[in-house]
């Protein structure tokens, strides 16, 4: 989740910037998991700063800032209720508009309720959190009352004091809230874009931008259906939650034509039309569990299984589970190794690693590593791929030549469609709905009227 941090000295006080990777997890991770992860980061590292702000970074752009009580920092029982999430655009280059924050959320882990406010020429989107419920992404929801009132808890050299404010709602509803009467045709989707311009497209035009962006337009068409069909889901699903779709992979990464075209080069009229048939011919087409939109989470080349996401994100789902997946070992996506100096492999560990070095490591059914062990330092296998930043957790670790050579299978975390062996399974004659049926267990796929 945390590639790297940085500590800097803003108007005198230190803030530590915390930069993050979701390139595999960060749609189907939540508030609570984020803290968990953000703690486990600073006290593996026992990093420490004079200040109580931690800026997230998602590449370029920053996705809010922390406002921590560094007293309970690195107290083990240290829980959400500490926190106060502050929702905003700006930039770190542009962090004195910090102080003119557009909303403000506070979570009450006793109420179970969340209270919002704005402050002078407000956004309309505030953040719903729900503490206790690790298992659901949080969505912005829309206030459509002309006027409120509610307090604002602000948290200053650790104390709380409060004071009420009215605020002001827009009575429009959002143009991505969807209706039991709408239909694939009116579903807009808007996206903010990486360069900071947000667009507005149809359903079916954004998903021509996303299949071509996240699989190979080289793959069979059966397997650009199948994911197609995902992306829409997911697509659907962020609509109904109020999620913001952004061009990354932080949601989905989209490309518009004349990014497809340097791409694709010469073969972008070929690429296009295949892509475009993919999703044309799947129109309106969505999976569903039990009713509801699923989790249509995917991901490059398996080790010749999928994954367990209680494995991944600490939760089961019922309808991703371990499967077989073995053709993935036939791709080029599959085997990598990586090297590392000692030197290079004790700076990130923070030890001194030699000839002496002890290794243990432990596998899970999926054969991904559960645990690892060096020295006396143990590792979840998670924790250790995002710390070395590894192409999966099935890896295998040795000492070679005075360096420390890690040979890695598939490629991602492993948890629902296999992109490259969806393409796999096409070449033996699966068809898209036996792709999807494959890979989330007990689905059914529907259409938009």
């Amino acid at each position: 989740m945390i590639n790297s941090y940085s500590i800097k000295k803003i108007k005198n006080n230190e803030v530590l910037v915390l930069y993050l990777d979701y390139s595999y997890e960060f749609s189907s991770f939540d508030d609570v998991k984020i803290i968990s992860n953000i703690k486990d980061f600073i006290n593996k590292r026992n990093i420490k700063f004079n200040g109580n702000k931690v800026i997230l970074m998602v590449g370029s752009l920053m996705l809010g800032t922390l406002i921590l009580n560094t007293n309970n920092l690195y107290d083990k029982d240290y829980n959400s209720k500490e926190l106060y999430t502050y929702v905003s655009k700006v930039t770190l280059n542009n962090y004195d508009n910090l102080n003119k924050l557009k909303s403000i959320s506070k979570i009450d882990t006793k109420k179970k309720e969340i209270k919002t406010t704005s402050v002078k020429k407000t956004s309309n989107t505030v953040k719903k959190i729900n503490s206790k419920n690790t298992n659901k992404v949080t969505a912005n929801k829309r206030i459509n009352s002309s006027k409120k009132t509610s307090t604002i808890k602000k948290a200053t050299n650790n104390k709380i004091t409060t004071k009420k404010v009215t605020t002001k709602t827009n009575k429009k509803k959002s143009n991505n809230t969807t209706s039991k009467k709408e239909t694939n045709n009116d579903i807009k989707v808007t996206i903010y874009r990486n360069s900071g311009k947000i667009i507005t497209l149809s359903l079916e035009e954004y998903l021509i931008g996303v299949v071509g962006a996240e699989m190979p337009a080289s793959f069979n068409i059966e397997a650009l259906k199948a994911q197609a069909i995902a992306a829409r889901t997911y697509t659907l699903k962020s609509i109904k939650k109020n999620k913001k779709l952004t061009d990354t992979t932080s949601t989905q990464v989209y490309k518009d034509n004349n990014e497809l075209k340097k791409m694709w080069g010469s073969s972008f009229n070929t690429y296009y039309q295949k892509v475009k048939s993919a999703v044309n011919s799947t129109k309106g087409l969505y999976i569903t569990y039990n009713g509801d939109y699923i989790d249509a989470v995917f991901f490059s080349t398996s080790n010749g299984y999928t994954e367990d996401p209680i494995n991944v994100w600490g939760y089961n789902i019922p309808y991703l589970k371990i499967k077989d997946s073995p053709l993935d070992k036939n791709t080029s996506a599959y085997l990598r190794t990586k090297k590392f100096t000692y030197d290079e492999f004790s700076k990130i560990l923070g030890f001194t690693i030699n000839k002496e070095t002890t290794i243990s490591i432990t596998k899970n059914k999926s054969n991904r590593v559960s645990t690892i062990k060096i020295n006396n330092k143990t590792y979840t296998g998670v924790d250790f791929r995002e710390l070395l930043n590894l192409r999966s957790t099935d890896f295998d670790l040795e000492l070679e030549n005075n360096k420390i050579v890690i040979t890695t299978r598939g490629y991602g975390h492993g948890v629902g469609l296999s992109q490259y062996g969806s393409n796999e399974l096409a070449k033996t004659g699966y068809t898209y709905d036996k792709i999807i049926k494959y890979y989330y267990t007990g689905v059914s796929i529907n259409k938009l009227k």
